[in-house]
This record gives C-alpha cells, sequence and structure tokens, in this order.
C-alpha cells in the first residue's frame, strides 16, 4: 500500500513499468525469432526469466499490510501501527475497525471461491 501522497505516481510507475515489459517483451521476442537451430524460443524465455526472477526475489522485502496482519494473525495492535504510518495520523480507529469486521465477516463464509463461482447455493 501507497502513502496517500505517492498513491497515483505508485499506480502509474505500474502502468509505465506494464507498458515497458510488453514492449521489451515484443522486442526480445522479434529479435530471437530470427536465431536458427530452435533456440529463438529458448533464448526469449531465458530473458524472460530475468525480471520474473527479480520481481519473486523482491517479494521478501514488501512490507505487510494491515489487512494482512488482521486476517492471517490477528495483531490488531501491530496493524493500527501500520495503519498509522501508512495514513500520517494517529486517527485511524474508524478505519481499524472497519477492516476487523471486514476480517470477521469472510473468515465466517464457508467455501468462498465456491459462492464467488456459484457452486454452492
Amino acid at each position: 500500500m501507497a502513502l496517500p501522497r505517492q498513491g497515483g505516481a505508485m499506480n502509474i510507475g505500474f502502468q509505465c513499468g506494464v507498458g515497458i515489459g510488453v514492449l521489451a517483451a515484443n522486442l526480445i521476442n522479434f529479435g530471437t525469432e530470427k536465431i536458427k537451430g530452435g533456440w529463438g524460443w529458448r533464448v526469449s524465455l531465458a530473458m524472460a526469466a530475468v525480471p520474473a526472477s527479480i520481481l519473486t526475489l523482491s517479494v521478501i522485502l514488501l512490507p505487510e499490510t494491515p489487512n494482512s496482519l488482521i486476517q492471517r494473525g490477528n495483531d490488531n495492535q501491530k496493524a493500527k501501527h501500520v495503519l498509522q504510518r501508512m495514513r500520517g495520523t494517529t486517527d485511524v480507529q474508524a478505519e481499524l475497525n472497519d477492516l476487523i469486521k471486514a476480517s470477521s465477516i469472510s473468515k465466517a463464509i464457508n467455501h468462498p471461491f465456491k459462492k464467488i463461482m456459484c457452486l454452492v447455493g
């Protein structure tokens, strides 16, 4: 979750990253398609594995979100501290209560994915 003053920049950065990634993938595929001996797809796949590996390993550096702290561990105080740091104010109790209530409602639902897919009435 981004800080409020950085939310728009994070969104634009993400969109630009996706666009640049699509362009790079197309350029790589265009360049590797001409490789003889059937190695083009191997080189293309290996080059795609580099940024995928970087993204996968960088997940370790991501901070916990207040929602994930509440959902997985019921650590409301730590969630409140993270929420206060993100919002830049100490007045976050109403939002924290909303997160706790939403978490308890979601935990009470049996077979949520089946309900989403309309398999259980």
